[in-house]
């Protein structure tokens, strides 16, 4: 963390410790995670009573930012508000992506007891769960390698780019999930899966070769280096029916993704 990032930090919880209403003040994103470069934003979850946070989500105030207090070019605070009740749902229930927000997390004021178990509890990675994302995981990929090739076949250049990218994420995924890691979401996924102690002999290299000049030797190419990572039988994979309940029929039981209303 640079100077000036510390210096904004500090005015910030000088102004604003004080407030009855807030009772933790944490660091995430890209400083906390060790990502950030000399201009990067200052990202900051703000932990505050529930009558606080439910106001400020009725007012639609639950996402800000500050540029009061960073005296560096572009320099900006950017807040998230959050109670101890929605941090507890995060940590019940809490998606991949919302349980990584609070990873390498670090808190820079509390008078909340208990939090530093709280937050151990959020990125802790969700074991049980990790037999069953394998197989969901791999019937994704499988499914995107066939889109892919439908892609070429067809000449679509919009389904061609939209089932690399799902290949490139679910055998990252795959790979996060065998080495039980947290999938970041898409900003910091290719860094974090580098990371990974366990992948298959030059993953990085074929993902970056994929995003580079894809052809369908390198998608096959890359199938292949994750199935045979995992011991995984490809002719022993539905994946025809596992990605119907997956993806065909996500609403039948929930709200469907908001790509999918």
């Amino acid at each position: 963390m640079e100077k000036h990032h510390q210096a904004a930090i500090d005015q910030f919880i000088e102004r604003y410790q004080n407030d009855p209403a807030l009772l933790a003040i944490l660091l995430g994103g890209s400083l906390a995670h060790g990502f950030a470069g000399p201009n990067a934003d200052i990202d900051l979850i703000l932990v505050v009573e529930e009558a606080e946070y439910q106001k400020r989500k009725n007012e639609g105030k639950l996402a800000f930012s500050i540029r009061d207090f960073c005296a560096y070019p572009g320099g900006y605070i950017d807040c998230k508000v959050v109670s101890p009740e929605r941090l507890r749902l995060v940590a019940a229930r809490g998606s991949d992506p919302a349980r990584y927000a609070y990873q390498d997390s670090k808190i820079l004021f509390s008078r909340l007891p208990g939090l530093d178990r709280l937050l151990a509890e959020i990125v802790r990675f969700p074991v049980a769960e990790q037999a069953c994302r394998r197989e969901r995981f791999a019937a994704q990929l499988l499914a995107w390698r066939w889109y892919y090739s439908q892609a070429v076949e067809k000449d679509n250049r919009y389904l061609l780019y939209l089932s690399l990218q799902k290949l490139l994420l679910f055998a990252c995924r795959l790979v996060l999930n065998e080495n039980r890691m947290l999938y970041p979401y898409h900003k910091w996924l290719l860094r974090v899966v580098a990371k990974a102690p366990a992948q298959p002999p030059a993953f990085v290299e074929t993902l970056d070769r994929l995003l580079t000049a894809p052809t369908a030797d390198l998608v096959e190419q890359l199938c292949n280096q994750v199935l045979s990572f995992l011991g995984l039988d490809e002719t022993a994979i539905d994946w025809p029916n596992q990605f119907l309940q997956d993806s065909e029929e996500n609403w039948v039981k929930q709200e469907p993704p908001v790509d999918d209303i």
